[in-house]
This record gives C-alpha cells, structure tokens and sequence, in this order.
C-alpha cells in the first residue's frame, strides 16, 4: 500500500460487481485515499479475485454490520489522518468539490444525510434500551421532537481525532451483548449525526456526489 495519509474503508458482504464500480469510482475521484475492502463473513468471495492488487482486503468474522467494519479498520489501520467510511453499495459519481486534497479541517464531518425528527414509537423505545445506564445515557433521554441529522447508510469522512466520536455509538452494544440486526444499524443511521453535532463538528452533506444501489441485504 502506498504511503498516503487518507484511508478509504469499503464495507462488502456476499459483494457483486457493484464493489468493484465503488473501488473505481474511488480510485478515479479520490486517488488520494488508500483503500481498504472489510468482508464481513462473506460466503461468496469470488468477487475478490477481480479487485485490483493496491486495494487490501481484510476478512473479518463482522456480525456488527457497518459499524463494526469501521471498527475493524480503524484499530488495525490507525495512522492515517483522514477515513472515508463508506458501504460497496454507495459508489462515487463524483468528487466533493469542497474536499481538498491537500488538507482537511479538523472536525468536519461529511455524511450521506437527510433532517428530520425523532418519533414516538419502537425506534425511540429500542434507542432507549440500548443506550440508558451507559456513557451514552443521554441519547435514551431525547425528546421525540428532537431535531437530527441522519447519516444515512452510515457512512462518513472525518479526521482521525473525530472518528472514535461517531465509532461510541456501538459501544453499549458490545458493554449489553446485544446481536445487531438490521434494525439496530438503521438506529445508528438516525443517531450518528447527534453525536457529529455534540462534537460540535461542520456537517457537510456528501449525498449528492454519490448514488446508493440497493442490494437488498439482510445480513
């Protein structure tokens, strides 16, 4: 792997032909990134012998979804100063016109976002359970009404310093035992801007510079 400072982190399971658009969609807007491909727990693979030789992939036995690629990578991938976290199936149509380079501002935070609100319901239940008596407490405590920022499929680009910020939300997961489902992924996704916004990060919205196919996984 060549010696640059940014690390693009690409989440695959069972991958198609979609992965490889995604690593050279990167490779053509973002030549500045590393990229690192996370199999979480694949049963098909043949995919990967047509990944081109500069691209690392790591075979990790994830059952935590996104997150715990992203967790995989960053503990094993540590030194690089700036990460793009994202899943095979939101491939690049274009660079972000605001993303120099060259340099980064600490604490910028870009993500594939929408606004809206927290409702009553099962979502604010379930985030309730999994995040009273932790360190997290506060989010088990927000008002239905409560203004958020989705990080839709949670993917994001931040600094190094920022990323342990976003990667906590998965922590009372592991602290409760509690199995990831689907459900549990989509939670992160209405809560990862919440924790971007107490870091008092800059959020940018990344969404149009990338298209989403749906792959239909319910892994």
């Amino acid at each position: 792997m060549n010696m640059k400072d940014r690390l693009c982190v690409i989440s695959t399971k069972n991958p198609t032909t979609v992965l490889l658009e995604t690593i050279s969609a990167v490779q053509k807007y973002y030549p500045e990134f590393d990229i690192v491909v996370v199999d979480s727990d694949s049963t098909q693979k043949e995919m990967f012998i047509h990944v081109p030789s500069d691209v690392i992939i790591e075979y990790a036995e994830n059952k935590n979804w996104e997150f715990g690629a992203w967790k995989f990578a960053f503990q094993k991938y540590n030194h690089y100063k700036v990460y793009m976290f994202i899943q095979d199936s939101l491939t690049p149509i274009s660079r972000i016109s605001s993303l120099d380079r060259y340099y980064f501002p600490y604490g910028t935070f870009y993500s594939y976002h929408y606004n809206t609100t927290f409702q009553k319901g099962e979502q604010l239940d379930k985030i309730i359970n999994i995040y009273e008596h932790t360190h997290l407490h506060f989010l088990s405590e927000l008002d239905p009404s409560t203004p958020i920022i989705v990080m839709s499929h949670n993917s994001f680009i931040t600094n190094h310093a920022n990323v342990p910020n976003i990667l906590q939300l998965d922590d009372p997961y592991l602290q409760k035992k509690i199995i990831k489902t689907k459900i549990h992924s989509m939670l992160n996704e209405r809560i990862g801007g919440i924790l971007a916004n107490v870091y008092k990060n800059h959020i940018i919205d990344f969404s149009f510079h990338f298209k989403k196919i749906n792959l239909h996984r319910d892994y």
